[in-house]
């Protein structure tokens, strides 16, 4: 067996947490110290830690639980739940923090870290910078052989997530209706949720891929278009009135009508948003950089604003605090409601699409199609990490040019450039080596000629950097 050096990282946190690959870029000592550095930031008191199906999780779990340990911190081990679910339960039982062992959507071979504070909102930078400082220190502490922090079990907390969820929505109307729903779990955490949710809101519930398994075998973890074939194809042979995806630790939903259309993210958004906003004193809706213009569009029809912020629900929680928004979100799949928590809450998303389908009578297919829908594409290209901030700066300045027609130039996140035929946003991924790119447009022409002109820009810039 070959012995494995983990590299020094430029950058510990990403978007979210630390997400990295195992056995290259992450190891139980890196799991260890992170550990010992939330325990020498909080000085005192319990953490709450739970992971996904990961096959990497338990071991990483253990390795966090003795850092914990070892500086006198308490823990309680909620052993496999999804991320929602761990915040909320923070936030419910007042730990000092939360610890979720995930890598989310990516791949199987990645594995991370999520950091929660009580409030149920994910560490900010600015808290991310202080646990990375202290960790790059290694000035720890250290507890006395008889103060060390003491471990415990948590077995109820996804049951205890459902009944909060059930408190949050009219089940009686829901119930009344008895919808047929298929769920797509994608072999992660929501397996233990979302299947026994919709059976409590007395829906005939079909699932797929909805076994516990950290290679994830059904599909690929992220729910989108291309991987939910299996999904499509079974609304359409039960005849079910809904689909719902997760992704690995189940912070993301992704939503498909009773015909097998896949809908964004955004525009799922955009029809809660409407809902929220009549009944809301809060005109504000908060979301990325890369939402679709329909967000705002239909926002501004129902008489609110929308702010937007860099990619991360992290930033889209905070922005929800401090605007008083009503509802927070991401095009991936994403949902923030502040009344519940400010951690994603995909479950209730589903609860307030089955409930607005249950009072107006109509399918999910009628109710989205009031949500236009713009030409938008995705792509993505290798960069390596530390090429990412010289290539973003290259890009800039050669990009405005070749795109032609610039109306305005943004870098909330990365580089966004709208035009008189569109919007293009150009962002190095905070959780691979990509640099990702979305464009949106008034015609596919026009979006197929910018994504074009923008993939040989970006992929050029790569390959002489």
């Amino acid at each position: 067996m070959n012995r494995i050096v983990i590299p020094v990282t430029e950058k510990l946190f990403g978007t979210t947490g630390v997400r990295k690959i195992y056995g290259e870029e992450f190891d139980l000592e890196m799991a260890l110290n992170l550990g010992k550095a939330l325990g020498t930031h909080l000085g005192k008191g319990t953490v709450l830690l739970a992971r996904d199906a990961r096959i990497t999780g338990l071991m990483v779990a253990n390795a966090l639980t003795s850092g914990l340990v070892s500086t006198g911190i308490d823990v309680i081990d909620a052993g496999i739940i999804p991320t929602p679910t761990l915040a909320f339960i923070t936030m419910k039982q007042k730990f000092d923090a939360g610890i979720m062992v995930t890598a989310s959507h990516n791949p199987p071979e990645y594995t991370g870290v999520k950091f929660w504070s009580r409030n149920s909102m994910g560490f900010t930078q600015g808290e991310e910078r202080e646990l990375e400082k202290i960790y790059d220190s290694k000035q720890f502490n250290v507890a006395r052989w008889d103060e060390l922090g003491k471990v415990s079990h948590n077995e109820s907390a996804v049951d205890e997530h459902i009944d909060a969820l059930l408190e949050m929505c009219d089940v009686d109307t829901i119930r009344s209706k008895s919808f047929r729903v298929v769920v797509d779990p994608g072999n992660g955490a929501a397996c233990l949720l979302t299947p026994y949710l919709m059976q409590r809101l007395n829906c005939q519930v079909v699932t797929i891929n909805g076994q516990l398994d950290g290679h994830f075998p059904g599909r690929r973890s992220e729910p989108d278009e291309d991987s939910l074939g299996d999904l499509i194809q079974m609304i359409k042979k039960t005849g079910a009135a809904l689909g719902i995806a997760h992704d690995g630790d189940a912070d993301r939903i992704v939503f498909v009508t009773e015909k097998g259309e896949v809908v964004r993210g955004d525009r799922t958004i955009a029809l809660l948003a409407q809902q929220a906003l009549s009944t809301s004193k809060s005109k504000t809706v908060v979301t990325t950089v890369d939402s679709s213009l329909v967000l705002d569009e239909t926002v501004e029809r129902a008489g609110g604003n929308t702010i937007r912020t860099p990619v991360g629900d992290i930033q889209v929680a905070v922005k929800v605090v401090e605007s008083k928004g009503v509802i927070g979100g991401e095009a991936c799949g994403v949902f923030i409601f502040p009344d519940a928590h400010l951690a994603p809450e995909p479950f209730l998303a589903a609860c307030k699409v089955l409930e607005l389908m249950a009072r107006t009578g109509k399918s999910f297919g009628e109710l989205v199609t009031t949500i236009p829908q713009y030409p938008l594409l995705k792509s993505k290209i290798a960069c390596p990490n530390d090429k990412k901030e010289s290539v973003m700066s290259k890009i800039a300045t050669v990009l405005p040019e070749k795109v032609g027609d610039v109306k305005e130039v943004l870098t909330v996140d990365g580089l966004g450039i709208t035009s008189n035929q569109g919007w293009v946003l150009v962002r190095p991924s905070g959780t691979e080596p990509v640099i990702r790119i979305t464009c949106e447009g008034q015609s596919k022409n026009a979006v197929e000629k910018i994504l074009k002109i923008t993939e040989e820009v970006v992929s050029s810039t790569v390959a002489s950097a």
